[in-house]
């Protein structure tokens, strides 16, 4: 039956207690750490002796209704203030909504409001927290709204959401049932030759060559990013309004944990009304920034399962997209003529002549092994053609980045393309991403 279940390769012994077969000197949590577990033994307390519900745990299902249900906050500081008073123990549960906020607050979860330029130029954060416009357009950062007769408030006029990942991955390594299968990875690894996990990918195995520092320690994170847009709002008109997130998931967890809702963690909540485009390096500012530390840094980290402080690194393997954010993320477009991000500049596409559009018929024959019958069919494809070119080169992530790095960035001038763009190359500006181009990695 587990066999069934989990697979013969499935190894138990190592699931959180690596430590059977070797001392491992036991250490006291960090500050931080220290704290949340103070927090939760304070907070987690049952509000009354054999209650099932903590105070902690009726406020995130107060919170949890608002978000599931769009429930006002009126009716839910009406619903607190029924709860305490037919409780007995009136300082067990929030008396509002606010109170109830500010409790899971604690957990050290936050996140942050960035004001942005409403056409993408520029965050008002860090360095240009100062600013009341635009350093590129000259947009205006705030609105007027009237509060009242000779009073008025400044609102900004576009704001985006950001989650910092460091404390949601230190939470992993704080709970006992997530923190052992953070090291799934390293100790489940399958030989096979059956791909069932990304560890058991080149990828990972070329990444592992190549930075051994890093992989030594299995408790370092492989991150992997999707980005993609929706519509929140029922549309009455014909200009829909596109809102577009970035969701980070870590890899270390085994496959029926890490694409499941709980390890799909928001990072970057992006206004419309329209897609980013190419601006979207913009709003991805404070995440890349928190990865670079993450992965030269690092982060301090407690092990429950080890008892042991740690020095957390993360890195991001790959993103996961669909074509046209492939476009934004990479900073190659995908339109035109030039759009296969695998050929470049090196394809064969062609303009038809009565409909006008581009076509890559007969593009592929060049991937073919040099004694494949297809290569010199005449018939089949493109008539009275042989081909005998050699696939386009995959560049190395020096070469790619050597292509990219002299483009002006979108942070310095947001309406500037790559001289030549749609006619020898496609770039349109020196994505964060663009590394991350198929087949030409940069770690």
């Amino acid at each position: 039956m587990v066999d069934d279940a989990f697979g013969p390769t499935y190894d138990f012994q190592n699931m959180g207690d690596e430590g059977n077969e070797e001392e491992i000197n036991e250490e006291p949590p960090n500050e931080d750490a220290q704290d949340f577990y103070d927090f939760l033994t304070a907070a987690n307390k049952p509000l009354y002796e054999g209650a099932s519900d903590s105070k902690l745990s009726i406020c995130v299902k107060l919170l949890a209704s608002k978000s599931n249900w769009n429930v006002l906050q009126k009716y839910l500081d009406f619903f607190a203030s029924m709860l305490v008073g037919v409780c007995p123990f009136k300082d067990s549960l929030p008396k509002n909504f606010y109170q109830a906020k500010k409790l899971v607050t604690m957990l050290g979860l936050k996140s942050e409001k960035i004001d942005c330029c409403v056409k993408g130029c520029m965050l008002h954060n860090k360095e240009n927290s100062a600013y009341i416009e635009c350093r590129f357009c000259h947009e205006h950062r705030y609105i007027p709204r009237k509060l009242g007769i000779g009073n008025q408030k400044y609102i900004p006029v576009k704001r985006m959401s950001y989650m910092p990942i460091t404390p949601r991955l230190k939470r992993l390594y704080a709970s006992t049932e997530t923190d052992a299968q953070m090291r799934w990875h390293q100790h489940n690894r399958s030989n096979s030759g059956i791909l069932r996990h990304p560890s058991d990918g080149e990828a990972w195995k070329h990444f592992d060559a190549r930075y051994p520092n890093f992989s030594n320690e299995p408790r370092n994170v492989r991150l992997g990013l999707c980005s993609d847009g929706f519509t929140p709002y029922i549309q009455a008109s014909s200009a829909p309004y596109s809102c577009w997130l970035v969701v980070v998931t870590p890899y270390n967890l085994p496959p029926e944990m890490c694409m499941t809702k709980p390890f799909m963690f928001l990072t970057c909540l992006i206004p419309g009304p329209s897609n980013p485009n190419a601006n979207i390096d913009v709003y991805l500012q404070p995440l890349i920034n928190e990865l670079q530390q993450l992965w030269s840094e690092g982060a301090l980290t407690y092990d429950i399962s080890m008892k042991q402080n740690f020095v957390m690194r993360a890195t991001l393997m790959w993103t996961i997209n669909d074509f046209p954010a492939y476009s934004m993320l990479s900073g190659w477009s995908t339109q035109g003529k030039l759009a296969c991000p695998v050929c470049m500049d090196g394809n064969k596409a062609f303009t038809l002549k009565y409909g006008g559009k581009n076509s890559w018929f007969d593009c592929h024959r060049c991937f073919l092994p040099h004694n494949y019958s297809f290569r010199r069919s005449k018939k089949g494809f493109t008539k009275n053609r042989v081909v005998k070119d050699e696939p386009p080169p995959i560049l190395t992530g020096e070469e790619v980045w050597g292509l990219v790095h002299n483009i002006p960035r979108v942070v310095d001038n947001a309406h500037t393309k790559l001289f030549g763009y749609g006619v020898s190359n496609n770039w349109l500006n020196e994505a964060y991403f663009g590394i991350f181009h198929t087949g030409k990695i940069i770690y």
